[in-house]
């Protein structure tokens, strides 16, 4: 394992200047971090801690119609959250399918970001939510949205010396529900094959009020699939509509082959997927969860 220095900022201000002037790279639960080292496929100089910041990046909190989460913030602390268990229990369902308890009680939604991993769990409940995601830099802070900051495997447009200060998203509206679904090789601490979010509403009709369906491992990032989602919009959640909109999705979705599945068997995983999604609220259950 390579040599590298190691320092552990007291500040987000501190911090920030590490990697300006110091050329350093952030780690903080670590999960990525260590085995990307151990594998020769992180270089890095010097390590900026940002474990002494918990107190300021490690919340869950309500602002009025908004709902934010300091990117400290762990996946166990995500799963115990009352707040979320009743507001994004998709985001729920995805923290807990994140590895095993040692992993979800050091990883971080930040790092899970920022990681920007095409099979990150937590990105498609976050994109059916809507999320966005501020940056804080030397004296300046800016808020985008999830989807504009992902690019690709590892890459994102956080740019040079900032770092991810909490994730913000809207509460849905009454009535609407949302659930998350994965496709793994093994029972547990599986990487994703496939992966799904959905959140969905009906007005008194029974027609779709609001759709938002993204989909994650089948893509160079995690993505929404709008043509799915407008065909929902305003028709009966019905079987022909289900079946439909997991068409749409499995053709929009841009797969790749590699060890943990083909592209052919990926774009067959999100029909099965989006479909099971849709049923599931179809029927009025969220309970959701990893699905082998």
């Amino acid at each position: 394992m390579q040599e590298f220095d190691f320092v552990s900022p007291g500040t987000l201000e501190e911090a920030c200047r590490e990697l300006v002037e110091g050329g350093g790279r952030l780690v903080a639960g670590g999960t990525d971090v260590i085995p990307q080292m151990l594998n020769g496929r992180f270089q890095a100089g010097r390590l900026v801690d940002l474990s002494r910041l918990c107190g300021l990046l490690s919340y869950i909190q309500t602002r009025e119609e908004w709902i934010a989460i300091g990117a400290l913030t762990t996946y166990t602390e995500i799963v115990e959250s009352p707040l979320l268990q009743a507001c994004a229990p998709a985001l729920v369902q995805a923290a807990a399918s994140v590895g095993c308890l040692q992993t979800r009680t050091r990883g971080t939604l930040g790092g899970n970001i920022g990681n920007a991993s095409p099979a990150g769990d937590t990105l498609p409940p976050l994109l059916a939510l809507d999320a966005r995601v501020t940056l804080a830099g030397l004296g300046s802070e800016r808020t985008v949205p999830l989807q504009a900051l992902l690019h690709g495997p590892g890459q994102t447009a956080i740019e040079a010396g900032e770092v991810i200060r909490e994730v913000l998203f809207k509460r849905l509206p009454d009535g609407v529900k949302s659930v998350f679904l994965k496709l793994g090789s093994r029972q547990g601490m599986a990487v994703s094959v496939v992966s799904m979010a959905v959140a969905l509403g009906l007005d008194a009709d029974g027609r779709v009020s609001l759709a938002r369906l993204s989909l994650g491992a089948v893509a160079p990032a995690a993505m929404r699939v709008p043509a799915a989602e407008d065909l929902l919009l305003g028709q009966p959640l019905d079987e022909a509509h289900i079946r439909a909109a997991a068409e749409t999705a499995s053709r929009f979705c841009h797969p790749i082959s590699d060890v943990r599945g083909t592209a052919e068997y990926r774009r067959h995983a999100v029909r099965v997927l989006v479909q099971r999604g849709l049923r599931l609220l179809a029927n009025g259950d969220r309970s959701g969860g990893e699905h082998e």
